[in-house]
């Protein structure tokens, strides 16, 4: 009985849905929160510009979107922005003391500018919408707040419920709210962006509405479990999960219900034959990328297959081996995620195609898919800047070269599109740093830190559903420190010139001077040989002279000494004989003995042999003494050579003990105390 009465329920609700299934469209709601555009939770308006970029008047100032990157533009004293709307190129924006317009600068950057009031042609308020119907009693009790259509379907957000979504006659469509799609029940405004989607401002948050997306969750997995296998027959889907078997509805906006297994299993799927491998099909499987990783194939008829690797899916025909991609897919963009074990993807006729996600059952409409391909807008930046210890650089947006310093510490990137554009994931990968492409992210903004010096090129591409990726080139440059510039080597070459230079003038100037020592030492070895040759040679002639000093003094001492003899003789002989021996003979001989005693021709030969060997002696005697007389110096020459007392006698024709007196009296003169000898004192002299 129960089962009946489901079944008599399930069947009266699908009656319904089949009446308004044209009517009532599949929607996809995005919602962005305070932890997406970092800014008031309360908006007040939107304003949409032809070039795709979508402002905000939020509580915290001015929020400009480009499908990738939110900017928060804040007003002078941090007061709210509630109106704002553009016109020819320039933003508006108001509030209930404030009227101001803001331009956008070469870094892009928009720069706001007080008015006291604006041109007839700017409007803050849309223009009021016909409603060709009176609002349904629900409509009214909700405290309608916001108009706006977009010719077919009419949008009324309220206070208090939500978004209501109605056709020409009033007939209620959908109500969004906190209940199932909507972040918040308060609707501030609603912007129409085209006839398939529009924007909610909301008190808490904004959404972005997608009417009949290319893709739509069908069913929650919470609800029915997970996908297994599914067929479709007419406009109505059946699927088998993990929890069951269901239908619905695809011509309306209705829930699966439950059916058993002998009402659904007609109309699934049968794979009869064995699904094929990537070599088997594709002779080149490099040429599929990223897809050639992958271990599953999706038959899908007409010789295409569907190809899954991690969050990704694609769509190729093969034709004698050959893939060529149809569409690609990335669930990414949907914030849907294909599960990881078990994963489907199954073909319900030529143009839809039911896949397996771990929110649930996922409906792809590739006709769709690929129609909202066409038409992409290539990438585009809308914020350059980089940080060094001196701060924040800003640069131009259209900037093609970025030229950094050695040390910067960061550079940052905003990349996007429009908010027109279908897809908004993107990728980057630095040439020169990293071969791989970084994951794809939604977010527009790249970042990296210090790189080597040297040129590398960020390469950005863009995901799209259709043919090749678009890219945007940026070269960089990475100066080297002023250490290790073009100027900076060629002063360290003139340095390293300047030093061999005057390394090789040092060295030649050493060398000429150690050319010079040497010719030098030369020369002072030869005059020492020289001076040593004369010096033997005056050694010898002295050594001769002294030779012959000796022999001279010799002689004359020897003579002196016979001629004393003889003396000595003649005066013994004149004794014994008395007058025998006659004076006249003995005067004369005597005489001439003492003649040649006394001969002063002798002593001048002597003082010529002693000085010539003992060279300025007797100069320096008279110099230091000048008391000396003639006698004492030929005493000190006698000395000098070192004769005895005897010989001196002899030789100055006098008695020993003169000699001694006079040697007494010349110690004397001389100043020599008695412990020092005269000899030695002489010959040190």
């Amino acid at each position: 009985m129960y089962r009946l009465l489901i079944i008599l329920a399930s069947f009266l609700f699908t009656a319904h849905a089949l009446r308004a299934s044209v009517a009532i469209p599949y929607i996809f709601v995005k919602n962005y929160t305070i932890d997406d555009y970092k800014a008031s939770c309360q908006n007040w308006s939107f304003s949409l510009t032809p070039d795709g970029i979508l402002y905000v008047a939020n509580n915290s100032g001015l929020l400009a979107f480009d499908g990738n990157t939110w900017k928060l533009y804040p007003l002078p004293g941090q007061e709210e922005v509630t109106g704002v709307t553009n016109y020819n190129e320039t933003i508006y924006t108001c509030n209930e003391t404030m009227l101001g317009s803001w331009t956008r600068d070469k870094e892009g950057i928009l720069h706001y500018h007080p008015l006291n009031t604006v041109p007839p042609e700017v409007r803050f308020t849309p223009p009021p919408v016909e409603i060709p119907f009176t609002l349904p009693k629900e409509i009214q009790n909700a405290q309608p707040s916001a108009f706006a259509t977009n010719g077919t379907l009419f949008f009324i957000g309220t206070q208090t419920q939500g978004l209501y979504i109605t056709n020409s006659d009033g007939t209620i469509l959908q109500h969004l709210s906190l209940q199932n799609q909507l972040q918040d029940n308060i609707v501030r405004f609603i912007c129409v962006q085209d006839s398939r989607q529009i924007w909610v401002a909301l008190d808490n948050g904004l959404s972005q509405i997608s009417f009949d997306p290319p893709i739509t969750l069908l069913g929650e997995r919470s609800t029915i479990g997970k996908l297994t296998n599914a067929g479709l027959d007419g406009d109505q889907l059946y699927i088998q999960t993990n929890l069951g078997y269901f239908k619905r509805s695809l011509g309306a906006v209705s829930p699966f219900i439950p059916i058993s297994e002998a009402e659904a299993q007609p109309y699934l799927r049968v794979n009869k034959a064995p699904v094929p491998s990537i070599s088997q099909l594709f002779r080149d499987t490099e040429a599929l990328g990223k897809f050639a990783r992958t271990e599953l194939v999706y038959p899908t008829g007409n010789d295409l297959y569907w190809l899954s690797s991690g969050n990704e899916a694609g769509l190729f025909h093969v034709a004698d081996g050959i893939g060529t991609l149809k569409c690609r897919l990335l669930f990414d963009n949907y914030n849907m995620n294909l599960v990881t074990r078990g994963k489907r993807i199954i073909p319900l006729n030529d143009s839809l195609v039911l896949a397996s996600a771990m929110q649930g059952a996922l409906l792809i409409n590739i006709r769709e898919l690929i129609g909202s391909s066409l038409g992409n807008t290539p990438l585009k930046i809308s914020g350059l800047e980089f940080v060094d210890a001196s701060g924040i650089h800003r640069l131009p947006i259209n900037t093609q070269h970025i030229s950094l310093p050695h040390n910067f510490q960061e550079v940052n990137l905003q990349v996007g599109t429009t908010i027109f554009t279908p897809s908004h994931q993107i990728s980057y990968k630095i040439e020169g740093v990293s071969s791989d492409w970084s994951a794809w992210q939604n977010d527009g903004k790249i970042s990296f830190l210090q790189l080597p010096e040297g040129h590398y090129e960020l390469k950005v591409r863009k995901y799209v559903i259709k043919g090749p990726y678009p890219e945007l080139t940026l070269s960089i440059e990475v100066r080297p420190p002023w250490y290790n510039t073009l100027w900076a080597w060629l002063s360290y070459i003139a340095i390293v010139w300047f030093l061999v230079h005057a390394v090789l003038r040092h060295n030649l100037k050493n060398l000429h001077k150690e050319e010079q020592e040497k010719a030098e030492a030369e020369r002072q070895a030869e005059q020492q040989q020289i001076q040593i040759l004369k010096n033997r040679m005056l050694e010898a002639e002295l050594q001769n002279k002294n030779n012959e000093l000796t022999i001279q003094t010799t002689a004359l001492v020897k003579r002196n000494q016979a001629v004393q003899s003889l003396l000595e003789e003649l005066e013994k002989q004149k004794e014994i004989l008395g007058e025998r021996y006659p004076n006249k003979f003995y005067n004369r001989m005597k005489g001439l003995m003492e003649e040649t005693l006394n001969n002063q021709a002798d002593w001048i030969l002597f003082e010529s042999y002693f000085n010539s060997t003992h060279q300025t002696f007797i100069d320096r005697l008279r110099q230091q003494y000048g008391d000396l007389t003639t006698g004492d110096l030929r005493i000190c020459c006698l000395l000098r050579m070192n004769l005895s007392t005897k010989e001196i006698a002899s030789i100055m024709n006098v008695s020993v003990r003169a000699i001694e007196l006079r040697r007494y009296r010349l110690r004397k003169r001389l100043g020599l105390e008695g412990e020092t000898n005269l000899v030695d004192f002489l010959m040190d002299l």
